[in-house]
């Protein structure tokens, strides 16, 4: 299964990127800060912000 995860740098999207990324899914994590986050088997990371409208 393909996840998003918004904030995937927050503690409690952290965690479930972690137990995802454990029960074998591939996560796409959405963050404003990319280098905060160590590249992982099943893992894409893409830099966004939610408050960015245009």
């Amino acid at each position: 299964m393909k996840i998003a995860i918004i904030g995937a740098t927050g503690g409690t999207g952290r965690k479930v990127m972690e137990q995802a990324l454990a029960a074998g899914h591939e996560v796409i994590a959405v963050v404003r800060r990319p280098e905060a986050l160590s590249p992982a088997t099943g893992l894409t990371i893409r830099q966004g912000d939610v408050f960015d409208t245009g």
